[in-house]
């Protein structure tokens, strides 16, 4: 038997290594909410580039609205994540003064301003499903200036009571947009027309080191996951104030996604681009099957076409070489997207549709304001009546 003093060593040296661990829990937990408030007050006293571009200039700060369209974005980034199976993340309810996701019939969409029930006592003649990604779903504006919600504005003029729903998903590339589309097939849901909407999000994953066409974003932690890595059961780390409060301190931690090399840009935006265009193609392929006309559009970018620039665009566009962002490395993509829309019939190119305007359109890389939703949606509602042949009935 231990004699009464080993037993009296033993439980001081526990009591020492459970006060130590106490200490440790309640240090840790300070230093946690230590690190959030610092964290709170320095994102308040200097914003992101993207939210401090948007938000000082006339693009979107002259609006009333962009404040509320703000803070209800930055709140929806910070909700728990859903896991969507196949898709990994989808669309979620949120209900603000400036952005609504509404569950309707179809499942959860973005709102969107269609004619009333008033104006088609009838129901709907046309109904329109738009996919992308952020572009589509209208990050930081409001409802009523998304480009599906111009796009309906805009077809109702020449048409009878069109429905645009919006299928828009922050961060999709077109195969989850394709899986999205064969999932409400299979409810029995049916359109009249299927709108692609894409182009950076396939460009910007699809250069990256991992060098596939056809990932999605967080792809390399959703992988490690899956496969059990260390660093991928350690990477709750990175999700701490403390860490993040150091990361923004640190200008060694800015750091952008790896991306192929220069050598590899060529052969990767041929990949990236027989992916795309290989989605298109069975999207065309269910179409037949189940009875809708699909169209597909390549969207603009402040990396390619010769928009003239007012200072803030100016300034985003010089961060695309910063290495930082480093999306330099998509233009080789959009160089040929535009040369295959011209030799195919598969998609239309609308990355230079900006290129006679003079007004600010762009938010930053890809995101557009108000104006710049309403002509990329004229732009879309033309090139759709040329291919639906909608004149000619």
């Amino acid at each position: 038997m231990d004699s009464p003093r080993t037993l009296a060593r033993l439980n001081t040296i526990f009591a020492g290594i459970g006060y130590v661990v106490v200490c440790g829990i309640v240090v840790g937990g300070l230093l946690e909410l230590g690190a959030r408030t610092a964290l709170h007050f320095y994102h308040h006293l200097r914003q992101h580039p993207i939210t401090e571009a948007a938000f000082d200039t006339p693009a979107y700060s002259e609006y009333d609205w962009a404040k509320d369209c703000l803070d209800e974005q930055s709140l929806r980034l910070t909700a728990k994540n859903i896991y969507f199976p196949f898709r990994l993340w989808g669309v979620t309810e949120f209900h603000g003064r400036c952005m609504n996701n509404d569950v309707t019939d179809i499942g959860t969409v973005r709102r969107t301003l269609n004619p009333s029930q008033a104006a088609c006592p009838n129901g709907f003649r046309t109904n329109i499903w738009i996919f992308g990604g952020s572009a589509v779903y209208g990050t930081s504006v409001p409802d009523w200036a998304t480009l599906p919600s111009y796009l309906s504005s805009t077809l109702n003029t020449s048409m009878d009571c069109v429905r645009v729903v919006n299928l828009g998903v922050e961060g999709y590339v077109s195969n989850q947009e394709l899986i999205l589309l064969l999932e409400l097939l299979k409810t029995g849901k049916r359109p009249n027309i299927v709108i692609f909407y894409d182009g950076f999000n396939d460009a910007d994953i699809g250069t990256l080191s991992i060098g596939r066409p056809a990932p999605h974003m967080g792809f390399m932690t959703t992988k490690g996951r899956m496969e059990g890595s260390l660093a991928s059961r350690l990477d709750f780390v990175h999700k701490l104030a403390i860490w993040q409060l150091v990361s923004e301190l640190s200008k060694s931690t800015r750091s952008g996604p790896t991306r192929v090399s220069q050598d590899a840009l060529d052969f990767t935006a041929t990949r990236i681009l027989d992916s795309y265009q290989e989605n298109i193609q069975i999207a065309r392929m269910l179409g037949n099957a189940y009875g809708f006309k699909v169209c597909a559009f390549w969207q603009p970018a402040i990396l390619y076409g010769h928009k003239p620039l007012v200072p803030y665009e100016r300034e985003f566009s010089n961060l695309s070489a910063n290495k930082a962002y480093l999306f330099e490395e998509l233009v080789p993509v959009y160089q040929q997207a535009s040369q295959r829309a011209i030799k195919s019939a598969d998609f239309v190119f609308l990355g230079d549709i900006f290129d006679t305007v003079s007004p600010p359109v762009y938010l930053d890389w890809v995101h557009l304001n108000p104006l710049g939703n309403q002509l990329a949606a004229l732009a879309v509602a033309k090139q759709l009546h040329k291919c639906l042949n909608l004149n000619e009935e």
